[in-house]
């Protein structure tokens, strides 16, 4: 795997052995084996909830058997998430890869950039403005000191820490030394809190650990080490925790095996809503029964109060019911591709029951094909969005960004995967910007651009076109269709204009919103709410009118008889703000949820059963799903990942992100029903469901919910470059890889 300098200093190995605060090891008997991988990052935890009974031999307590069971969360294979208490304060490893989830700063800059080893010591070679963000407890957040283990070259320099609008300097050590700031009244709160270390001049400083809170210092060769990479298991010297911010699956156990004779370690749940749960993991198979939470965002804590040292294997969040499995009966011989520009999710029935706007064809379809909730678009925009499709990277990496940047020829496009499956390759659109010439493509036996080519912008022309250019339907196909016209300018459809807007209506926008209009009005004049009204129901009669014309295609590939054997995906390039903040239409200009969150539909029932799967998925999967669902092995640079495994189960029931990014200057990702923010320093956070006009910002009073989804964003945002799903899995569930990867410097 290639691995970026800018990432490369994450990749040191983790020693295992455990020395200090915790003397030494001992041997425990049995236990469960090494981290279980399962599938979208989970184990396949074992164990009972219940008392263990002692074994006849009297040295480890056995768990009475569960029935069948499977994990969906393995904290092993997810250790980089975890956060580490020694000594009464969190602990944060300056070494360690998972010290991602503290750079969580707007726009991604790493300034712990330069990992090293300095006499003999892993550490970080910090720039001279070096942040972290983390989450205090009461307790923590009530010390009165932070210790940094640091060392320096070069005399009479100082560091200065910030946090809490005040600021402590000490020299910096030209040896390893523990150095203290005392800390001033109120300079640490329960919750998230920032500190900076910063520095003027010279050779950057070294940085081993850094301690917040807690009675004394660590001592000078405590051990870090969280995994024993032999047997996969959690480690945790005497008086350790480890935190790990969850979501309760409905059924909820954490499972594991605690292998040594004796130990127990404790187990507390806290969700911000209340309802604490607390029990134990002693001996084989045991488990704590988190169903009383279930569905609620908590922290969740293991600690070793008493045992010299504690080991933890298996551990995972289990549920009920033997894990799923992939089938893959057929194959499909074609492949459509039905991108409707500017589609918002909301205005999907089967997406939002409460809309307005009438699509029975994709009602229809809600009994026959497989609808992808809370999936997201990687960029804002056409260039951007279509880019992540075309090539399934990240905008960080395809850098289509700006204006007149060309997708790079490097790229593998879907039309070279679609054309090395000996499908004819057909594409049809209106959208000016997805031309060959663009990079969008060098495989087409046919292209058409309505907007360069002539032909008719509709909806209609565009599917006429495509269908047209389907000459023999008999042998296999793939066919990129681009419809615009829910994109600017908007222009009303009958009959159902007549539906969503029945009152008289004698303003400028009687039948059109031309897109020059669009562009002078937003944010800048005030529209008259009737004039809203009508703007917004020529949107939502295109909507209905691209409905209707994919109930026309499907009966096209029945009179060709293929329908049987086509796949057919549809989706959204982005959406449009529709005056949700009061100012804007359009796209381009935020992250907004109407913007970034389009509909997902594949159609193809012997790999994607029906139904609405509630995980969130990025449109950069798309490409790599293709190319499972034809049997292809996928380019190795594809970021994305097949859907055909979550689509059938596998990898369901814990939350998983969904990301988008505007110019790499803001990011957002979507988990679990909460949508964190970040760019520049403004963090926000919202209720995404409860609030989908994003009007409350919560950042402040769910400090839960929020680190919930701030581990997994800010850990994707520092190694999104290098991030493959197929091997990372996702970054809030990820596979055993990812932390090995990372580990060991693969």
């Amino acid at each position: 795997m290639q691995i970026t300098k800018r990432v490369a200093i994450f990749l040191i190995a983790v020693p295992f052995a455990l020395t200090g605060c915790g003397g030494k090891k001992k041997s425990g008997g049995g236990g469960g084996g090494g981290s279980s991988s399962g599938t979208g990052g989970n184990g396949s935890g074992t164990g009972s909830a219940g008392n263990g009974q002692p074994t006849a031999g009297g040295d480890l307590p056995v768990a009475p058997a569960r029935g069948a069971e499977h994990a969906v969360f393995s904290l092993t294979d997810n250790r980089l998430l975890s956060h580490l208490h020694l000594g009464g304060g969190l602990v944060i490893d300056a070494a360690s890869p998972g010290l991602a989830k503290y750079l969580h700063m707007g726009k991604p800059r790493n300034w712990w950039a330069k990992q090293d080893t300095v006499d003999g010591k892993r550490a970080t070679l910090i720039d001279n403005y070096a942040p972290l963000e983390f989450p205090l407890d009461e307790a923590e957040a009530a010390g009165k000191t932070i210790w940094v283990r640091m060392r320096g070259e070069g005399a009479g320099r100082n560091v200065t820490l910030e946090i809490g609008g005040k600021s402590i300097t000490q020299p910096i050590p030209a040896t390893w030394t523990t150095v203290a700031f005392a800390l001033p009244d109120g300079a640490l709160k329960a919750g998230e809190n920032v500190l900076r270390l910063i520095y003027t001049k010279g050779a950057p400083p070294a940085v081993a650990w850094v301690q917040i809170g807690g009675a004394a210092a660590l001592p000078d060769d405590a051990s870090l080490a969280l995994h024993d990479v032999k047997d996969g298991a959690l480690l945790l010297a005497q008086g350790a925790s480890l935190s790990y911010y969850v979501m309760v699956p409905k059924g909820g156990l954490l499972a594991g095996d605690v292998p040594v004779a004796g130990c127990a370690l404790d187990v507390k749940l806290r969700p911000s809503a209340g309802g604490e749960v607390t029990g134990k993991l002693t001996g084989k198979g045991s488990a704590v029964d988190l169903g009383g939470a279930a569905g609620k965002i908590a922290r969740l804590d293991i600690t070793n109060a008493s045992c010299p040292a504690a080991r933890l294997t298996g551990a995972a969040l289990v549920v009920g019911g033997a894990a799923p499995t992939v089938a893959r009966p057929s194959k499909p011989k074609n492949v459509v591709l039905w991108i409707n520009d500017s589609l918002r999710a909301d205005r999907i029935k089967l997406l939002n029951p409460s809309t307005r706007v009438e699509s029975p064809i994709y009602d229809s379809l809600g009994g026959k094909a497989a609808w992808f909730k809370n999936a997201y678009v990687q960029g804002n925009e056409s260039r951007a969005s279509h880019a992540s499709i075309w090539t399934s990277t990240f905008p960080s990496v395809h850098r289509v960004i700006k204006a007149g940047v060309k997708v790079d020829a490097a790229f593998t496009t879907i039309d070279e995967v679609m054309k090395s499956a000996s499908l004819f390759t057909s594409a049809v659109t209106s959208n000016g910007y997805i031309t060959p010439a663009g990079g969008f493509g060098s495989k087409w036996d046919a292209y058409h651009n309505n907007i360069h080519d002539g032909g008719g912008v509709r909806g209609e022309d565009v599917m006429g076109l495509g269908i047209k250019s389907i000459k023999t339907p008999t042998s296999p196909f793939f066919l990129y269709l681009g419809l615009i016209d829910n994109h600017v300018s908007w222009r009303a459809k009958q009959p159902w204009m007549a539906k969503y807007d029945p009152e008289p209506y004698t303003g400028p926008y009687k039948t059109e919103l031309a897109g020059i209009e669009a562009e002078r009005i937003t944010g800048k004049v005030q529209v008259a709410e009737r004039d809203k009204q009508r703007v917004i129901a020529i949107y939502d009669s295109n909507v209905s009118y691209a409905d209707d014309l994919m109930g026309k295609f499907l009966a096209q590939l029945e009179t060709w008889g293929v329908a049987n054997d086509t796949l057919i995906v549809m989706t959204g390039d982005h959406g449009d703000e529709l005056w949700e903040d009061g100012l804007r239409i359009g796209h381009g200009a935020s992250l907004r949820e109407s913007l970034v969150h389009v509909p997902l539909m594949i159609l193809y029932p012997p790999l994607f059963p029906a139904g609405v799967i509630e995980e969130g998925v990025d449109t950069v999967d798309i490409l790599p799903t293709l190319a499972d669902a034809l049997g292809l092995e996928a380019p190795p640079e594809l970021q994305g990942e097949s859907l055909v495994p979550l689509a059938q189960g596998v990898g369901r029931g814990y939350p998983r992100p969904a990301f988008a990014s505007k110019y790499e200057d803001a990011h957002v990702m979507r988990l679990g029903g909460w949508k964190l923010y970040a760019g520049g320093a403004n963090t926000r956070l919202y209720e995404i469901d409860a609030d989908p006009e994003e009007r409350k910002d919560l950042a402040a009073d769910r400090p839960i919910e929020r680190r919930f989804v701030m581990d997994p964003f800010s850990t994707f945002l520092i190694h999104q470059k290098d991030w493959k799903k197929r091997r990372w899995g996702v970054a809030s569930n990820a596979l055993p890889a990812f932390a090995a990867d990372l580990e060991s410097g693969k």
